[in-house]
């Protein structure tokens, strides 16, 4: 007996491309009643006010016990009057110099939620002058196309 074959072409539509994926760097925090929301594998900042030119910094106080969740990449420093003069009222006259916006940066790495302490030191001192905590919740990184 012989087989009869038949071979059919089906069009198929091409799919849609995925859209591109965010930016890395996803989050600048700046109100630490807020929680910060973010999606693992992501960049964010923390974004702290000091008197640099009169020797105050911050100095983040938990870095070990947070690294399963997020991993502390670093830290700079901008001099910006536009930053000096945020939270300022209108009819204030405008500060020129004095205070820098310290970023701390960070990879959210683990679904999870850490605090992160912050301590504002004075020159030449090891005790904080003032602490600030962040909440920070990592959650699941999920692209869909």
């Amino acid at each position: 007996m012989l087989g009869l074959y038949v071979a059919v072409a089906v069009a198929v539509a091409p799919m849609p491309a995925c859209p591109s994926p965010r930016p890395v760097f996803a989050t600048i925090a700046i109100d630490p009643a807020a929680v910060v929301l973010i999606p693992s594998t992501r960049q964010f900042a923390i974004a702290l006010r000091a008197t640099e030119d009169g020797g105050y910094h911050w100095q983040l106080q938990n870095a070990a016990a947070s690294a399963a969740t997020v991993r502390a990449d670093g830290e700079a420093s901008a001099w910006d009057t536009a930053f000096t003069n945020v939270g300022r009222s209108a009819s204030a006259p405008p500060m020129v110099g004095g205070e820098a916006t310290e970023f701390f940066l960070f990879t959210a790495r683990a679904a999870g939620e850490v605090k992160l302490t912050f301590a504002l030191l004075a020159p030449g001192r090891s005790t904080a002058t003032r602490t600030t905590t962040y909440t920070v919740r990592v959650v699941p990184y999920v692209m869909t196309c």
